[in-house]
C-alpha cells in the first residue's frame, strides 16, 4: 500500500475524502473519533461507537479485510491539531482532522507524530 511519498505526502482518493467530510458535516457540533482503513487505497471507514475502544474498531477493519491507515478525529470547537496524547495508541497511524479553520469551510487535514512532535502533512486528494 503507497499512501505516503518521499515527500511525507499522504494520498487518498477525492470521494473518500468528501465521505469523510460528509461525517463531519453530520455530527455537527459533536466531537467523535473514528479509524480509516484501507486496502489499496483508503477507503473504508469505522466510528468509535459510545465506550468501544479503538481495538474494537481495529477488529472491525480487520474483518473488513482492511488494515489501519488513520485515526478520524472530529472535535469542533478545538484547535484542529492532534495533540501528542492523540497518539497514545497506534502511534504509527496519521491522524486526520476536520476544521473549520479557514473562513468556515470545513477542511480535512493529516498529520504525523515525528520525533515526539505532531506535524502536518498534505493531503493530496486523487480522482
Amino acid at each position: 500500500m503507497s499512501t505516503t511519498s518521499q515527500q511525507g505526502r499522504l494520498s487518498m482518493p477525492r470521494r473518500f475524502a468528501i465521505h469523510l467530510l460528509h461525517q463531519a458535516q453530520l455530527a455537527g457540533e459533536q466531537p467523535f473519533t473514528g479509524v480509516v482503513g484501507a486496502g489499496a487505497e483508503p477507503d473504508s471507514y469505522a466510528p468509535l461507537l459510545d465506550g468501544a475502544g479503538l481495538e474494537q474498531a481495529l477488529e472491525l477493519l480487520n474483518r473488513r479485510e482492511r488494515c489501519l491507515w488513520a485515526v478520524y478525529l472530529h472535535r469542533p470547537g478545538q484547535p484542529p491539531e492532534p495533540t501528542p496524547q492523540d497518539y497514545a495508541e497506534q502511534p504509527q497511524a496519521p491522524r486526520l482532522t476536520s476544521s473549520l479553520a479557514t473562513k468556515g469551510v470545513l477542511q480535512l487535514r493529516a498529520w504525523v507524530l515525528d520525533g515526539g512532535r505532531v506535524v502536518e502533512r498534505e493531503l493530496q486528494l486523487s480522482d
